[in-house]
């Protein structure tokens, strides 16, 4: 899919899984080996775990990742500030 279109269902414009990854990528985030989107914060690494459908938001533990949020990409958004709205946990 192209990076500037955006599906509209029930009313609400919907993200892609390109578009997230553009996203991502402009706001710091680099794509693993895997194709995932990983990002140094101070609290550790994040990992955005992409799949064909939704997305989890995920932080490094010492036992692995443990998912702080996921969502659906028909139920993401990027909002006026530039940040992604609709990951529920």
């Amino acid at each position: 899919m192209l990076f500037g279109w955006i599906e509209v269902m029930n009313g609400f414009a919907m993200i892609t899984r390109d578009e997230l990854i553009a996203w991502a990528t402009r706001n710091g985030w680099k794509l693993d080996r895997w194709g995932h989107l990983k990002k140094e914060f101070d609290n550790g690494t994040h990992r955005l775990k992409l799949s064909r459908i939704a997305a989890r938001h995920e932080i490094s533990t010492p036992f692995g990742y443990a998912r702080l949020a996921s969502g659906y990409y028909k139920d993401l958004q990027l909002t006026a500030d530039g940040k992604i709205a609709g990951l529920k946990f």
